[in-house]
């Protein structure tokens, strides 16, 4: 008696609908929050950015070194390799 048992579920689970697919526009939904969650996630990260920045006092330059590839070559041109 188990066998037809087994056998009758095999035939139900071979025989059985496809799952329905979701309703139209799901997907949409789906991604217009995720967009939404990333978009909030963006602005309080730029916005803890400026209130760093806000807090930090501003440095001071020093004097200008050139480097090696600032100097200028005897004729008063860059130097170009």
């Amino acid at each position: 008696m188990a066998i037809w048992s087994e056998l009758r579920d095999i035939m139900r689970w071979l025989l059985r609908r496809p799952d329905s697919p979701p309703p139209p526009g799901t997907g949409q939904c789906h991604q217009a929050a995720e967009q939404a969650a990333a978009k909030r996630r963006l602005l309080d990260q730029a916005k803890q950015l400026g209130d760093t920045q806000r807090r930090r006092k501003p440095t001071q330059a020093g004097p200008y070194v050139p480097t090696a590839l600032d100097q200028r070559t005897g004729d008063g041109t860059r130097g170009h390799r």
